[in-house]
Parts: structure tokens; sequence; C-alpha cells
């Protein structure tokens, strides 16, 4: 009897876990891993370049991506960054949506937020680099190619004040196989996505087993109707 009420539980539990996103839920969770797996590859990408990352959120809002070099122990080098997945653009904030996201004014406005929540001599010379405009601003954009590819392409922010705003395209790398990458490089872009979205498909995906989530990681982009099929 002890065994069929332990069956019975572990059915129920199961039950539970696959009914529990319903299929407006999918979308808007799908889009919050997308963007933070992108987040999560412009990580990779800038830290196995010789940056280091500092915190530039607080909760879900602020800076993707704030970095920074050192020399003789002396911060010397900023790098602000925003990622974007697919065909996402930077939004318009303030009383009147009127702050271009990755502006000049967007950014200060943003650390010094982080300057009051930390509090610390780091974020104290960051901001003060930045507002001399000694920083470098980027936009990191990953999106699929064809089927089984994706590609990272970088823009330059120049002209950072508010009223003068350009994206200038600076790298775009070739598209990467997810399932063929060439050099150590691509399978590092590869092992990264993948570890990302695996991560977050377990966080928001409830009642995703690991196998089903192998299956997802085999395309390039994940569809609403490729998690609609698993959690039937």
């Amino acid at each position: 009897m002890r065994i069929f009420f332990v069956i019975l539980l572990v059915v129920v539990n199961i039950s539970h876990a696959k009914n529990y996103l319903t299929n407006t839920q999918i979308q808007p969770r799908l889009n919050i891993i997308n963007g933070a797996s992108t987040e999560c590859v412009m990580h990779h990408f800038y830290t196995n370049s010789g940056w280091t990352q500092i915190k530039g959120e607080i909760g879900r809002n602020g800076i993707d991506g704030l970095y920074y070099k050192k020399k003789n122990n002396t911060i010397k080098e900023v790098l602000v960054a925003e990622s974007k997945w697919n065909t996402s653009r930077l939004g318009f904030s303030g009383k009147n949506k009127t702050v271009k996201q990755m502006s000049k004014e967007w950014v200060l406005r943003t650390m010094d937020k982080l300057v009051k929540k930390m509090d610390s001599a780091t974020y104290r010379t960051l901001r003060k680099l930045i507002s001399y405009d000694q920083y470098r601003a980027r936009l990191f954009k990953l999106k699929p190619v064809g089927k089984s590819s994706i590609q990272i392409t970088i823009y330059k922010i120049k002209n950072k004040g508010l009223k003068a705003f350009d994206e200038i395209k600076d790298i775009q790398l070739r598209p990467i196989d997810i399932n063929a990458p060439e050099s150590n490089f691509e399978k590092g872009i590869v092992k990264a996505y993948n570890d990302c979205r695996r991560k977050y498909l377990r966080k928001y995906m409830d009642g995703l087993s690991d196998g089903q989530i192998d299956v997802l990681l085999r395309d390039n982009t994940i569809q609403k109707v490729d998690i609609e099929k698993l959690l039937r």
C-alpha cells in the first residue's frame, strides 16, 4: 500500500509539472530565456577577451554588460554593453520615454543607481570615467541563421549623447553551425550558448526533463511549438 501511494504521488507531481505552464505563459518565458541566454553568451565572449565583468544590473534592470580592464592595478578601460536577441532593438526610458537605452544619459543614470546601491570605489571610478567619455559602448546581437547556425554582430554606439546616437556595425562574425563548430573559438561559443540555454530552460520551463532539453538544444533556436509538443 505504501509503495502504491509513493507511485501515485510521483505521477501526480509529474502531471502537475507538465501542466504547470499554460500556452499563454510559454512565449513570454521563452523571450526571457532567449534574452538571458544572449546576455550569458556575451559575458562569455568578453570575459574570454580579457575583460573583467562587474554587476551592472539591479534586479532585472540596468546594464547587461559592465566590464573593465586594469593596468598597474588601476582601471584604465571601461566597456558598457547591451545584449539583444535576434531582431530586438534598444528601447527608451525616462518620464516621456525620451532617453534611449545605451545613450550616455541612460548609462550615467544607471551608474548613479549602481553607485548608490553598491557604494564601492570600483563603481565610483567607472562612473567617473564614463562621465568623461572614457569608455566604449557596444550593442551585442545574437541571432539564428538558417536551420542550424547562430551569428554574432557587434555594433559600436557612437556619439553617445541623447540627441546624436548612431549604431555602427563594428564586427560581424561568420555564422557558426551549432552542430559543427570549426575552431576552438566557435566551439566555446556553442558550448556557452547551449549551457546558457540549458540553465534558463531549467529555470523557466517547468516540466521539461534533461532529455527533453537535450532535444531542444539540437536546434539553433527554440520555438513555442517545440515546447508545446514536449509538454503534451
